[in-house]
Parts: C-alpha cells; sequence; structure tokens
C-alpha cells in the first residue's frame, strides 16, 4: 500500500485533501501517463494514493529517462497493477491514453546544462508524438522562471515576458523552459492534439525532493541556528504541492488549451516577507539575516486567469512555510501544528468541554439518551478527548430525545448560555440546533454574513432520523432531504445551485425564487423527519449533518450507549462506534492530512471574551 510507505507530510499532499471528491473521481479509470521528475514522482505517489482512499481505480504510466530511475525512487511500485512504466525513449509504444502529464523542467535544476537541454527537447518531441497518437490532452508544467528576469514591481500575466540574458549561466533554465514551451506549441498546431500549460510559482513541498532556494531556511529555522538569506528586490510568487497537483486535476477535467499560472493564496511576497512570517511564527528561533546577493531568477504571477475560470488557491504562505520547517523537526513532526485561533484553542476546547458537561447534566436529569457525535466521538475514541487541532463538539440524538431536548434545553441552560434553532432564532435556518455562548463571537465565512443571528461560540446538536426501509423509499427520501435543504440554504444566502445537472440545477433555482424562505424550512424539516412515527423502521441517516450523503445506516449502531473516557469525564457513546465510525470515515484511526489539521473551519471573527482566562497558565 502507497500510502503506508508516505509519511505524515508526503501523506498530506498525496491525499490532495483540498480536491473535491466528485471532482477528483471524473479521472476513475482513467489512463494517465505522467513524464518528468520529481514533480512527475509525486504525481504518480498521489494518483496511487487516490486510488486506494478513494476508489479512482486509475492506471498510471510513468515515463523515467532510464530503469535506474526505478530502482532508485519506484522499486515498491514496480508490482502494483495499477502502475507502470517506461523509458522515455520508447513511449511512442503507447498506444492509448486518457491523459498525459509531463512535468518537464518545471522546479528542477540544472546540473549539465546541454544535456539537460537536449534531453528535455527531445523528450517533448517524443510527448507531443503520443499525445497525437492516443488523441489524449497534455497538460504541460512550466514554471515563474519562464518570465525571465522581472523588471521592477512587476506582476506578469500569462502574455508577458521579461527579458532573458543569454549570456547569463543561471538564465540558461529560462531558455530552456520557453523552449519546452515553444516545441510544445509547435507540435500542438502540427498534430492536432489539446494542450493545456500550467506554470507554476517555487513549489513548496514538505518531503516530497522538490528543490527550492528556501530549504536551506526551513532547516535553520528547524534547528533554531542563525541563516542568512538574499533580501530581494522583487516579489516571488510561492505554491505548495497540493495547489499544483490540485491545478493538474483541475486542468485535466475542467481546462481544455491555454496557459495559466497556479500560486497560493497571499503567496506573492518577498524574501523579507517569507523572514517576516517565520519569525512571527517561531520567534528568535528564525533568526533569519536578510543580506545583499544574487536573487532567483523567477517572476512574481498573476493568478486571476486560473481562479476566473474557477480553481482558486487553496493554501495559505504562512501554512505552507510552517509545514516546510515542521518536516525538519526532529521529534513529533506529525502532531506539532501551526499556531491556530491566534491561540485561543485550548480555551476555545475548555468552553466546549464545559458546554458537553452542561448537557451530559440536563439528559441525566430528564432520561435524554445522546451520543457523542462526529469529530467529538472520532476524538473521544482515537484521542480520549478532543482531536487536538478541532474547534467545535457535536452530539447526536435519535428523533424523540431531540424533539425532548429542545423542548427543555432553553429553561435548563444556565444564563449564560442560548439555545438556538431555526425555531428559537428568526434570524437562523440551519437544519440543526445549536447551544451558543453569550457575550462571544465565533463566526466562519458563512456566519458572518448573518450579523443579526446569534454567532457565539457554538456547540452542534445534530439529530439521526428514520427513514425508509426499501432501496427506493431511501434513494427519494435522502433526495428530497438534499433538495429541501438546498432551497433553504440558497435562499437564506441568495445563492444560485449549482450541481452538475442543467435539469436539477434550473428546477432546484426555480423552487428557490418561488417558495418563500419560511416555506422552504416547513418543507426541509417536514422532509427530514417524515418517517419519525414508522415502527419498525430499520435504517437510520444524518438528514441534519453533511453525512447525509453517505446514505443510510442500521438503527442498531444507535441502541445502545457505553461510557467512555473524554477529557477525565465519563460520556456516552455507541456502543458500537468503530461499525458507526467506519461507516461515517473508513479507516477513522488513520490521521486527517496534515494540512487540514490547522482547525476544521476557517473562523474570521473570534472573540472568547470573558473566558479568555481559560487560556491563561495558572498560577
Amino acid at each position: 500500500m502507497i500510502k503506508d510507505k508516505l509519511n505524515d507530510f508526503q501523506s498530506d499532499w498525496a491525499a490532495m485533501p483540498q480536491v473535491e471528491k466528485e471532482q477528483i473521481l471524473k479521472l476513475r479509470n482513467k489512463t494517465i501517463v505522467v513524464s518528468g521528475h520529481s514533480l512527475a514522482r509525486c504525481l504518480c505517489y498521489a494518483l496511487l494514493f487516490q486510488n486506494e482512499t478513494r476508489g479512482l481505480h486509475c492506471r498510471v504510466i510513468l515515463a523515467v529517462p532510464d530503469k535506474s530511475v526505478i530502482a532508485e525512487h519506484y522499486a515498491e511500485l514496480i508490482l502494483r497493477d495499477d502502475f507502470d512504466f517506461i523509458e522515455s525513449p520508447y513511449i511512442g509504444e503507447i498506444k492509448r491514453a486518457d491523459y498525459i502529464v509531463h512535468t518537464g523542467f518545471c522546479g528542477e535544476r540544472t546540473t549539465d546544462f546541454p544535456a539537460d537541454f537536449r534531453r528535455e527537447i527531445d523528450c517533448a518531441h517524443r510527448i507531443a508524438a503520443m499525445a497525437e497518437a492516443t488523441g489524449a490532452p497534455l497538460i504541460l508544467l512550466s514554471d515563474s522562471r519562464v518570465y525571465g528576469k522581472p523588471q521592477p514591481h512587476r506582476i506578469y500575466a500569462e502574455n508577458e515576458y521579461a527579458a532573458v540574458d543569454n549570456t547569463a549561466a543561471r538564465d540558461g533554465e529560462n531558455q530552456l523552459l520557453r523552449t519546452i514551451e515553444a516545441v510544445l506549441c509547435c507540435e500542438k498546431k502540427k498534430r492536432g492534439f489539446a494542450l493545456t500549460t500550467l506554470r507554476t510559482g517555487v513549489i513548496l513541498a514538505a518531503d516530497a525532493g522538490i528543490p527550492s532556494f528556501l530549504d536551506e531556511v526551513f532547516q535553520a529555522v528547524a534547528a533554531g541556528r542563525p541563516v542568512t538569506l538574499f533580501q530581494s528586490r522583487q516579489k516571488y510568487s510561492f505554491v505548495y504541492l497540493t495547489d499544483v497537483l490540485r491545478a493538474v486535476i483541475y486542468a485535466a477535467v475542467a481546462l481544455t488549451n491555454g496557459v495559466y499560472n497556479v500560486a497560493g493564496v497571499n503567496a506573492t511576497v518577498s524574501t523579507a516577507t517569507v523572514a517576516a512570517i517565520l519569525h512571527d511564527v517561531y520567534g528568535d528561533k528564525a533568526a533569519i539575516t536578510l543580506t545583499e546577493g544574487d536573487e532567483e531568477n523567477a517572476a512574481p504571477l498573476a493568478t486571476g486567469k486560473i481562479e476566473t475560470y474557477g480553481c482558486p488557491a487553496a493554501m495559505q504562505l504562512e501554512t505552507a512555510l510552517e509545514l516546510c520547517v515542521m518536516s525538519h523537526l526532529p521529534e513529533n513532526r506529525g502532531y506539532r501544528l501551526p499556531h491556530t485561533h491566534d491561540g485561543r484553542l485550548d480555551a476555545i476546547q475548555k468552553i466546549q468541554l464545559a458546554y458537553l458537561l452542561e448537557v451530559d447534566r440536563i439528559c441525566r436529569e430528564h432520561q435524554i439518551k445522546y451520543f457523542l457525535g462526529g469529530g467529538t466521538l472520532l476524538g473521544a475514541i482515537r484521542h480520549h478527548g478532543f482531536i487536538p487541532w478541532d474547534d467545535d463538539a457535536d452530539i447526536m440524538m435519535l428523533r424523540e430525545d431531540y424533539e425532548k431536548f429542545c423542548s427543555i434545553a432553553a429553561t435548563e441552560l444556565p444564563p449564560t448560555m442560548t439555545f438556538q434553532s431555526n425555531k428559537t432564532d428568526k434570524n437562523c435556518f440551519y437544519e440543526f440546533a445549536k447551544l451558543r455562548i453569550n457575550n462571544t463571537a465565533f463566526a466562519t465565512a458563512f456566519a458572518k454574513e448573518h450579523r443579526e443571528m446569534h454567532n457565539g461560540i457554538a456547540f452542534d446538536i445534530f439529530c439521526h432520523d428514520k427513514t425508509a426501509n426499501s432501496k427506493i423509499g431511501q434513494k427519494l427520501h435522502l433526495a428530497m432531504t438534499v433538495f429541501t435543504r438546498a432551497l433553504v440554504f440558497n435562499k437564506w444566502n441568495h445563492r444560485k445551485t449549482e450541481n452538475g445537472s442543467r435539469f436539477q440545477t434550473a428546477f432546484t433555482n426555480f423552487c428557490v425564487r418561488l417558495f418563500p424562505l419560511r416555506f422552504s424550512l416547513w418543507l426541509m424539516n417536514h422532509t427530514i423527519s417524515f418517517f419519525k412515527r414508522k415502527k419498525n423502521a430499520k435504517y437510520l441517516y444524518d438528514g441534519m449533518g453533511r453525512n447525509v450523503y453517505n446514505g443510510v445506516f442500521s438503527v442498531e449502531l444507535l441502541e445502545q450507549p457505553i461510557y467512555v473516557d473524554f477529557e477525565g469525564y465519563q460520556l456516552p457513546v455507541p456502543e458500537q462506534y468503530d461499525a458507526y465510525l467506519r461507516f461515517l470515515y473508513g479507516d477513522y484511526m488513520q490521521l486527517a492530512p496534515l494540512s487540514t489539521r490547522l482547525g476544521c473551519h476557517e473562523i474570521l471573527l473570534c472573540d472568547i471574551g470573558q473566558y479568555d482566562s481559560l487560556n491563561r497558565p495558572s498560577k
């Protein structure tokens, strides 16, 4: 299994967590030919990782310069049924391919320029011949050096170029990248294949073997030793490997013919800004001295084109830099996390624990059965408490218990807490209930749009409802649930539905305009609870949560509670928690990709008010 051979950092970019499952599954059962060097190796690992974790079932063929490369880097892959390799001189023998990805010289350095030049240009011609023979679209990876030596204060769009000094040794790499692009553009006109070119910024990637001029800085910061870095007069565009892989997938399934720049979020900066970010995170361990010296010959990129075409970057520069430093730390490499929630996460989890204990008290006093749910249940089993990077808490109930809890919560809660549902808060249209801490603020980008709604620190309460026993009944119930939830969500947020089906999209948007919001809310609530009086129900579903897309599960999974340790307290989980968690997450004991451990929600408004003292060490 490839996922067992990768460490936390490699598994992070191989998992491609920023790529939607529906998007990557468009490559299912396809044959993908990958050619190139370090970046090609990473793409192969990522595609094989997707085969194992998302059932992609694609066949990956890697074109390598010679067999020695396979022995050095890919020995563990040779016996896989979904992987094959071929030496570059023989790629003309490939007669069938659905996609070709040529990473070329992207992110590479020359060691013997004449030999490298001949090898890369010969390979480009062979790749073009294969594209013609197979009819497969070609995705070419290039990088920001192709623009030449940038002018001061200039950021380069796809059709803008700076000069290249052919007499300078380092400019040879710029010229090589330009030549590869030019050769393939000419071949495209001659042979008639589709060509999409992605030009990346300076690629950052933990444990990927892709070099960058910041590598020495990352090693020094991890070790806490001084290091020098040239002070740039220009900006550089950086991009983490996951955004590069994400752009490759998007180019394969959604883009045809064109050139697109690829960089990270807020990642076009000077070296002084890089040093400042690292110092903000690591303090005096980031002893970086900026000096005069030769600058890297790479241009800053304008990325508006690919964003307009639907593929904005997902990885913040600060996160990318932190991951790279973390990969050089000697201990706890996969668990040491970047600073999240501006240092408030410990206090937020203590507040959430207080919620849990209040709910537990109420439920014990009134004989209400509940279970820890979602990530809180996962944390209880895997970590005996909160998931270390989680910032919210969830519980789940069955319908009878849920309605009983909702009827008494407002009078049972202490005055510092508020019970919120779409029946108690006229500005709230969530399908599930929440508890809120008064005089606090905790809003995601979504919640921040609704200032009239109570947006204090929240605790989510979900109901798992009965559904039909027949397959067709279940399918109709789930479809109606998704449909009515879309009516409410899109009406509430003044958004249009885009679900991939032209007819369904048009019909849903028509109903959104036609139905008043309160009617859609009534319809959604009644749809979710439609089978609540069914006597012999065999199945449940998560009609209120995002796990609705997982389908139905047996009522037996939520019959009996048992008590487990959670942050030193005994709290209820389903007796059959293993089967339930496997239903939700698959192999739930595997940690989430490292870059997603930075907090489940992007919090834009956070004020924990009087509870800030929970974040201070006791004297």
